[in-house]
């Protein structure tokens, strides 16, 4: 599993790539992906239903009243960001830490995730 510290590096690289627009702390974001990780290991990944799109906009909803469609947006592609730099670290393909922040990036523009955004019911 990826450090805090790699995840917050990542999401700076998200946001120099304009896939995150705003200076949006995301500390939060990220507790949340790694809530139970102590207890479960890496199979968190596939127990915790909030590792999922649906299950990460099902959270997010609950933040509407208090922020911005577009901070919400921004927290979603944190969260999927998230996901894309674990499955990445999980395969210990990459050759260093920027190696890894490469593939990741790559792996989640190939599945869209740049498109993503939160909408309001």
């Amino acid at each position: 599993m990826p450090s805090r510290r790699l995840h917050l590096k990542y999401d700076e690289y998200l946001r120099e790539k304009g896939i995150i627009y705003n200076f949006t702390f995301a500390d939060k974001v990220h507790d949340r992906m790694d809530r139970d990780v102590s207890y479960w290991g890496p199979d968190h990944r596939e127990i915790d239903f909030y590792h999922g799109e649906e299950g990460i906009r099902d959270w997010l909803r609950t933040f509407q009243h208090l922020a911005y469609q577009e901070t919400l947006t921004d927290y979603l592609r944190v969260c999927l960001g998230h996901l894309c730099l674990d499955d990445i670290a999980s395969r210990g393909e990459w050759v260093d830490e920027d190696d890894m922040i490469k593939r990741a990036y790559r792996s989640f523009i190939a599945r869209g995730y740049h498109r993503k955004y939160f909408r309001r019911r």
